[in-house]
């Protein structure tokens, strides 16, 4: 039994998609992996809902790996030709083919609206498996995973050093919690979900509130400039913030919100309580 084998068979995964969350997560931790040891991490920070899961023990599986530049990086220098080969070369050692494709964002989805932005590199990881795994995942699957770094981030996030401890040792520059929160909360403000909303991020914004976390506001109101969700004028404060959130939460189909949330959580948990009066009493504690 190879290492992936006995990583994904200690999840005890149950179905082929099951077991396909959890290699996706190890890719992942592989991509992490090789870009850590390029240097990577000089140049770029780790956020977003895998951030949260794998560093900071969030209960469900997240599907993209996000980065931003440093702000001592330079848009138009930045190039992740560099990097790709050492990923690949961590994820043969692991007898895994990867590949990469490459696709320049320049038009802005229904589902991302003002959350997009066109000045982002983004590309596709792929294994192509030439063996079934555990009798779950089956011989020619394919298993991708978004790579995604934002080129012009908004300005004032805080990050921290952390380390890697699947399938081996690395340290990651990961955005710290209340940078992760802003950009969590950035994000329920300001996705477009039309009829495809996003539980994951109501369940997200619990997991910090629930972890007494405060959000970076001086980061999110860049990110919110950044957006036109308001102006630099705008006296953006904590009470400011609290509004925004109550006027958004009254239009949320929040059956939506459970039904996609409950698709991606690592251990089932009862959803059932997630209410607009919930969400209301938890956005008075921030």
């Amino acid at each position: 039994m190879t290492i992936i084998e006995e990583i994904i068979k200690s999840y005890n995964p149950k179905t082929n998609d099951e077991a396909k969350y959890v290699l996706r997560e190890l890719l992942q931790q592989i991509v992490l992996i090789g870009l850590s040891r390029s240097d990577f991490f000089k140049y770029a920070s780790f956020y977003g809902g895998t951030a949260l899961r794998i560093f900071y023990g969030l209960n469900r599986y997240s599907e993209d790996l996000d980065f931003s530049l440093n702000s001592n990086s330079k848009d138009e220098l930045f190039s992740f030709t560099p990097f790709i080969e050492k990923i690949k070369e961590v994820a043969l050692s692991y007898d895994l083919n990867l590949e990469n494709s490459q696709k320049d964002k320049k038009i802005k989805t229904n589902i991302e609206s003002a959350f997009a932005k066109i000045n982002t590199y983004q590309t596709f990881l792929s294994i192509n498996l030439n063996k079934t795994i555990l009798g779950l995942i089956h011989k020619d699957e394919v298993i991708k995973v978004k790579f995604k770094i934002d080129c012009n981030p908004a300005l004032g996030f805080n990050t921290e050093s952390k380390w890697l401890d699947i399938p081996e040792f690395a340290p990651v520059t990961v955005l710290d919690l209340p940078s992760l929160f802003a950009g969590k909360i950035h994000a329920v403000l300001c996705r477009n979900y039309k009829n495809n909303v996003k539980g994951r991020d109501y369940y997200d914004f619990l997991f910090y509130i629930q972890r007494n976390v405060k959000p970076n506001l001086e980061y999110l109101k860049n990110k919110l400039i950044d957006s036109g969700k308001i102006t630099p004028n705008t006296n953006f404060n904590i009470y400011y913030l609290k509004e925004m959130l109550k006027e958004r939460i009254e239009n949320v189909n929040f059956i939506d919100v459970k039904n996609d949330a409950s698709k991606f959580l690592l251990k089932k948990e009862d959803l059932s309580f997630y209410s607009k009066d919930l969400f209301f009493q938890m956005i008075d504690k921030l």
